[in-house]
C-alpha cells in the first residue's frame, strides 16, 4: 500500500476547469429558480426578465464559487506548508 500526500493545490490549474463546471451548475440551478420551480418573485417576472436574471445569475454563481474555491485552496497550501498536507493510501487491486 503506496501513501501519497497532497502538498499543494496549484491555483493555476484551477482556472482550466472550475469555471465550465460552476457555469454548468449555475445554469441548472438558475433554471430551477426562474423556470421549473420559480421562486414568488420570478413567477411575476417577464419571460425576458427571468432569462436575463438567469443570465446574472450563472455568471455571479460561478464566479463566487470560483472566487471561494480559490481562498480554500489559498488557505490550504497556506496550512499545509506549516502542518503538512492530506494523505491518503492507495492500494492497486487486480481484476
Amino acid at each position: 500500500m503506496a501513501v501519497y500526500q497532497l502538498k499543494k493545490v496549484v491555483l493555476g490549474s484551477l482556472v482550466k476547469s472550475l469555471p465550465v463546471v460552476f457555469v454548468v451548475v449555475g445554469a441548472l440551478i438558475g433554471l430551477f429558480t426562474f423556470f421549473i420551480f420559480p421562486t414568488e418573485v420570478a413567477r411575476n417576472l417577464t419571460i425576458g426578465a427571468r432569462f436575463l436574471s438567469w443570465l446574472i445569475f450563472v455568471v455571479l454563481y460561478a464566479i463566487l464559487m470560483v472566487a471561494g474555491v480559490f481562498v480554500i485552496s489559498f488557505l490550504y497550501n497556506w496550512i499545509a506548508g506549516v502542518m503538512g498536507g492530506v494523505k491518503a493510501e492507495i492500494e492497486e487491486v487486480q481484476e
